[in-house]
């Protein structure tokens, strides 16, 4: 009896040990992001009978450490400034990789883009997601993810219009047309255009008055004249206005001005706008213009990121174009509780937690991505106390066990006496 309440008390010396150092553990992880807490399970160890096998005669041997479950339930969300911290606000876990091509898993969402260009976390992990092509369009394959050498190709002008007034009581020039003499046209616009290589010109835009309603405009591409097509074959266009309406009557398309791939120059394609100038009026107002556009742009480079709820990670480039660079991914797992715990915020997949599950956030049971946000630690604190004091309590109880029970045999071995 005496060695069976001391092995006992022995045992529930350990397993309050164990409660004590997990709850050491929850309290030092208070401030780490992502961190999930862990709760100490106690089961009792095989009993003995006293003379049969009745449960009334069964005295228990003492106590184990049954499991030490993690407590998944979602942790408190804190802003941080940076795009690239991601809060999970759901079930799904990151899904990293290291330089071994190991795959881990982590609620820790603290992402920096490293010297090559990859998101990763403090540690150099990887984190996984389906990366876009040029284009824009998702891969389906898991990879890195890659943002920083994202770069947006130039598209060549195509397509160009203008909205302006010409005045009606305007007096028609004498002079030949020049673009270097402003006598000989009464007014004069320009845009700026893109060739194929990106690089910009200057489209500028003449019209010379030549009757009542009647005007003429020409067109040259940084100071060179090109030729048209469509609304007229001839540089200058002719245009003809309603006198009554002052709406643009002639031509009835749009022109398409033409230049040579020796006029653009740099080796860049010939280039042809098709300029829309039906908005063009002729009112007895002063020569004005309103808007000028096309839809050309230069290549440009990241400028800066934003990830929605969905994990789309959207990229802004200093040309002014947004495009969809890259998608986060999520995993989740039939049984949580089975990820072996790696250190460094690192989760891996055992056969306890199941294989994971893999996809886009807001999809499968995943849950959603805050970007700018993290996930804090989940530990409560007040709750830590109290089972650090039950911890305490039950050491000191089972202290005492011990130390009766050597009391005990004391006075056993002192029978002999």
């Amino acid at each position: 009896m005496g060695l069976t309440s001391l092995f006992a008390a022995v045992s529930g010396l350990n397993a309050f040990g164990n409660a004590l150092s997990v709850t050491g553990n929850n309290i030092a992880n208070l401030s780490t992001i992502g961190y999930k807490s862990s709760k100490a399970t106690f089961s009792d160890l095989v009993t003995s009978s006293l003379g049969g096998s009745s449960g009334s005669n069964q005295i228990g041997r003492g106590v184990f450490t049954g499991a030490i479950l993690s407590q998944y339930t979602q942790g408190s969300l804190s802003t941080s400034g940076n795009g690239l911290d991601m809060a999970v606000d759901g079930n799904g876990f990151f899904r990293v990789r290291n330089n071994d091509n190991a795959i881990f898993y982590s609620r820790a969402g603290q992402f920096r883009v490293d010297k090559d260009g990859k998101v990763a976390d403090p540690n150099g992990n990887f984190l996984q997601g389906f990366q876009a092509n040029p284009s824009g369009v998702l891969s389906g394959a898991l990879s890195d993810i890659t943002l920083s050498n994202a770069i947006s190709s130039p598209q060549a002008t195509s397509t160009g219009s203008i909205t302006a007034n010409l005045n009606a009581t305007a007096t028609a020039p004498t002079a030949p047309f020049s673009s270097s003499d402003q006598s000989s046209y009464n007014f004069s616009t320009s845009m700026t255009v893109y060739d194929t290589l990106g690089s910009s010109h200057t489209l500028a835009l003449y019209f010379v008055k030549t009757g009542a309603g009647a005007w003429n405009m020409h067109h040259e591409l940084d100071g060179l004249t090109g030729t048209t097509t469509g609304g007229s074959v001839t540089n200058p266009v002719a245009l003809t206005f309603s006198g009554a309406t002052g709406a643009l009557t002639l031509p009835a398309t749009s022109p398409v001005v033409n230049y040579t791939s020796a006029q653009v120059g740099n080796n860049a394609s010939a280039l042809a706008v098709t300029l829309t100038i039906s908005n063009v009026t002729q009112f007895g107002a002063p020569n004005s213009v309103s808007t000028v556009a096309q839809n050309g742009f230069a290549s440009g480079s990241i400028a800066g990121t934003s990830i929605d709820t969905s994990g789309v990670v959207t990229g802004r480039f200093t040309n002014g174009q947004v495009r969809t660079l890259a998608q986060v991914a999520l995993s989740r797992f039939t049984n949580p509780d089975g990820l072996t715990r790696s250190g460094k915020n690192l989760l891996a997949e055992s056969n306890a937690s199941g294989q994971a599950t893999t996809s886009a956030p807001n999809s499968g049971g995943t849950g959603r991505i805050l970007s700018g946000s993290l996930e804090l630690s989940n530990v409560d604190l007040g709750e830590e106390f109290i089972d650090m004091i039950s911890a305490q309590r039950g050491f000191q109880a089972n202290s005492r066990v011990i130390t009766t029970t050597d009391d005990l045999l004391q006075e056993l071995v002192n029978l002999r006496r």
